[in-house]
């Protein structure tokens, strides 16, 4: 949830802080982007494993990540509040996590030891 403060952070006009707060961001896309090709690849079985993840993971990207230019700016001129696509980002955050943590799980069987 640190998608506010590094909005703000770019926010304030300051070319430094402004960095700091990209940078904040880029973080959090690469602790997900590290993650998502493993979890989303052991969700399936390798005959299907391709098409299974690349048409429900391209319609979503489609449909939110070419949206959210749109809704941002909808969501400041109607909110006149300009951190108010930090409230959309953070919700789409909660409810992925939501999904994560009722969703996936575990399936590479007992560890040899």
């Amino acid at each position: 949830m640190l998608t506010w403060p590094a909005l703000l952070l770019m926010s304030l006009g300051n070319p430094v802080l402004a960095v700091v707060g990209m940078v904040v961001l880029g973080l959090l896309i690469a602790a997900y982007d590290g993650a998502a090709g493993a979890a989303m690849a052991e969700l399936f079985p390798p005959r299907i494993r391709s098409g299974a993840i690349a048409i429900p993971y391209n319609i979503a990207v489609s449909l939110f990540g070419g949206t959210a230019p749109y809704i941002a700016t909808w969501l400041v001129a109607a909110t006149g509040y300009k951190l108010s696509p930090a409230l959309y980002i953070m919700l789409a955050a909660v409810i992925t996590l939501v999904t994560v943590l009722r969703g996936i799980r575990e399936t590479a069987g007992p560890r040899a030891r």
